[in-house]
């Protein structure tokens, strides 16, 4: 058995001691300040996923997302509440972690795929706005009178306008699109930037 990978945070104001989760070979292993255990089976592990999820007084902040078959889903970020409203970013124990329950889960997993990104749902959801703001700004650009309006190209150069801002939006689309990928295989930006990155 190999030595556990410990990471600790304290969630928010409210939580009156730190955390721990530990990797374990058989589990992921949390305690909080009662001192009490709680193991989750890496075989009872149906699902994981990471992104990043900033907030505004957390633009650093990566989530690691676990789902236990029938029970609530476990979220471990690499913020951690020092006291009120002020976090610190502890990326430098979190990247480990995720790295090493990412591996013990793909050996009760040989098969399983790690999901990057947003949910699909929330994923639908910023699609159809992007796609409706995308509409909105073609509308504007050709509904309302501009200076190119006196040149006799100007729908032409509009119309160019339009097709210009389409790869950027196609671009974005295929970037921010949830997908599954083996663990070993996850890219970096999954992780937060640093020497662990890599």
């Amino acid at each position: 058995m190999s030595d556990p990978v410990i990471y600790r945070r304290r969630r928010d104001a409210i939580s009156r001691s730190e955390r721990e989760w530990r990797v374990e070979d058989d589990a992921l292993v949390t305690r909080g300040g009662s001192g009490r255990e709680r193991r989750y089976r890496w075989r009872d592990i149906v699902s994981v996923r990471l992104l990043h999820d900033p907030a505004r007084s957390k633009p650093w902040r990566y989530v690691f997302e676990l789902q236990p078959k029938h029970q609530r889903k476990i979220v471990i970020d690499n913020a951690h509440c020092v006291n009120g409203r002020e976090f610190e970013e502890r990326s430098d124990s979190y990247t480990p972690f995720v790295k090493a329950a990412l591996a013990r889960w793909a050996v009760a997993h040989p098969k399983g795929r790690a999901l990057i990104g947003e949910t699909p749902k929330r994923y639908f959801f910023l699609l159809i706005s992007a796609l409706l703001g995308l509409g909105v700004l073609a509308y504007v650009l050709v509904a309302v009178p501009t200076p190119l309006d006196a040149l006799p190209f100007a729908n032409l150069v509009k119309f160019g306008i339009i097709l210009l801002m389409l790869p950027v939006f196609w671009g974005w689309v295929l970037k921010s699109m949830p997908r599954g990928v083996a663990p070993d295989q996850i890219p970096d930006r999954a992780f937060p930037p640093g020497p662990e990155a890599g």
